[in-house]
């Protein structure tokens, strides 16, 4: 009988080298999608790497996790494509490899390279480097600064420096993490962040870490400081904080030095789990015009009896993974950008946040055949308006959550729309505001809209990012994701951190779950 071995996590370092150039003035903007196919045949996309500018010789710092698995043919497809900053139908595919991860971790080394396509021409090279990743719940908290770093933009302002950290693997340098730059600065101060342990070092105190200084470009071709190489044990025995930005001929660059150093365990998302954590489920609908009239085909409300709408269909996906840590299974639903026609809760105007159950004493319904329901019963009570406003739903939210705020709950709160908002700064305020309340924010783009408010307000790239104490919104295009499960894989990726990441914030540690026997139970 077969039995499956034991799953050991991988990670895969991505990068290019002389890629074909998509345009014109400029080098091509490129980034990797990688795919992975499943034992049905189907495709399913694993991760994207960030945007690298003006860069045909890439090397992105978002890395894959995933299971490495000998006795299993993994097939995976790399593409990497041109990004165009305008839309993303508008992105050029630069080239594709197929490959397993048993090539890449059978090559020397375990680098592999292969080459990228287009139509059988040949559009660059594609390098992957897979590195065992160790099971190490250590992180480290740290913020770095410089001093009289050099300047290496001549006569009209100072460098504009950043940092590259590099882990040590083998004879190779893989790139793992980047710091914002500092502008005309030779004294800069770099915002504190956190890594693992396992990410940076694979959890040796002893192996070396590098740490490069640049000097920011705003076309992408950015100029080289200086290097300095440090281990964490130096750091933790020996005190040393301050380490010499060397050229590559040996010259002095400036002082790297730590203003902040402390090395911790986190908990993990089942440790909380096990000590009682529950989710608490809020879900909010738009119900504005622009998703045209629900009587007819075109609308992205229409109630088709044999397929599901896109709302439905992420309502459908997303909960049903939720509800399994929902401690009561019970469910407030809201709707905004509508005008109310239920019997005990009516308006004659838009309302922005009005409870789908027509009773904001009794705003749940219950598990997923309540959800779905609720929202098809809801078409008949409201008429479709607008404008687009997220604060009134997001603000109430925050006072749900914040009741809980003593009672191990964590609020998340599913937003579904269509388009654009219209009190963005309002928005974006409340978001801040949240850092310290138990909230994380969903938000699901229906239909074909660009969506780029709400890219901004997702803390992963936007100008949210840094500015608030953690990331607690995800926004994911439903369009972006076709096959079934795929939706809920992305939207709820980045929700076990954010929970944690809000624990650690405020200093709770998880409740020590009792330990019950099998031999217990009857």
């Amino acid at each position: 009988m077969y039995q499956p071995s034991d799953r050991e996590k991988i990670e895969l370092y991505i990068s290019a080298r002389k890629l074909a150039n998509m345009d014109v003035i400029s080098d091509s903007d490129p980034k990797c999608k990688i795919f992975v196919r499943d034992i049905n045949g189907g495709e399913r996309q694993i991760g994207q790497t960030e945007v690298l500018k003006n860069n045909l010789n890439p090397d992105w710092k978002t890395t894959i996790q995933m299971d490495f698995i000998f006795e299993i043919k993994q097939e995976l497809r790399f593409e990497v494509w041109d990004h165009d900053d305008g839309t993303i139908d508008k992105d050029d595919l630069i080239g594709v490899v197929n490959t397993t991860v048993g090539e890449i971790m059978g090559s020397r080394n375990q680098v592999y390279t292969g080459q990228l396509k287009l139509k059988n021409k040949a559009t660059g090279t594609l390098l992957i480097k897979g590195d065992k990743l160790k099971d190490d719940n250590r992180f480290i908290f740290w913020q770095w600064e410089g001093k009289k770093i050099k300047n290496v933009d001549g006569w009209f302002g100072n460098s504009d420096p950043f940092l590259r950290f590099y882990k040590q693997s083998g004879n190779d340098w893989l790139f793992i993490h980047e710091t914002e730059f500092c502008k005309n600065n030779e004294n800069p101060h770099w915002k504190p962040f956190e890594i693992s342990m396992s990410r940076l070092n694979a959890g040796n105190t002893q192996q070396q870490i590098k740490v490069e200084c640049w000097d920011n470009q705003t076309n992408g071709k950015h100029q080289y400081i200086g290097e300095t190489l440090f281990t964490i044990h130096q750091i933790e025995n020996e005190l040393k904080r301050e380490f010499i930005s060397l050229s590559k001929k040996g010259s002095n660059h400036g002082v790297l030095q730590l203003k902040q150093f402390s090395l911790f365990t986190k908990p993990s998302f089942i440790d909380y789990i096990k000590g009682g954590e529950q989710i608490n489920l809020m879900i909010a609908v738009d119900f504005t015009g622009s998703n045209g009239d629900p009587k007819f085909p075109n609308s992205l409300h229409y109630n088709n009896p044999n397929q599901m709408n896109q709302y439905q269909s992420a309502l459908y996906q997303v909960s049903e993974i939720l509800l399994n840590y929902d401690f009561d299974k019970k469910i407030p639903m809201y709707g905004f950008g509508g005008v109310p026609h239920f019997p005990n809760y009516t308006k004659n105007q838009a309302d922005h946040c009005f409870p789908l159950t027509g009773s904001f004493q009794q705003p749940e319904v219950f598990g997923l055949e309540g959800i779905m329901a609720q929202y098809s019963g809801a078409l008949q009570n409201v008429t479709l308006s607008g404008p687009t406003y997220f604060a009134p739903i997001i603000q109430y939210a925050c006072q749900t959550a914040q009741q809980n705020i003593n009672q191990n709950i964590y609020t998340v709160l599913m937003i579904l729309t269509d388009g654009e908002i219209h009190d963005m700064n309002q928005t974006t305020q409340l978001i801040i505001g949240a850092a310290k309340i138990p909230l994380s924010i969903i938000i699901i783009g229906v239909g074909d809209e660009q969506f780029q408010q709400m890219r901004t307000l997702d803390g992963d790239s936007g100008p949210l990012k840094g500015s608030s104490s953690r990331d607690l919104v995800q926004f994911v295009p439903f369009r972006d994701f076709k096959q079934q499960g795929e939706l809920a894989r992305e939207v709820l990726a980045e929700l076990p951190n954010q929970l944690v990441t809000y624990k650690q914030l405020l200093g709770l540690q998880p409740i020590k779950a009792p330990d019950i026997h099998l031999s217990q139970l009857g």
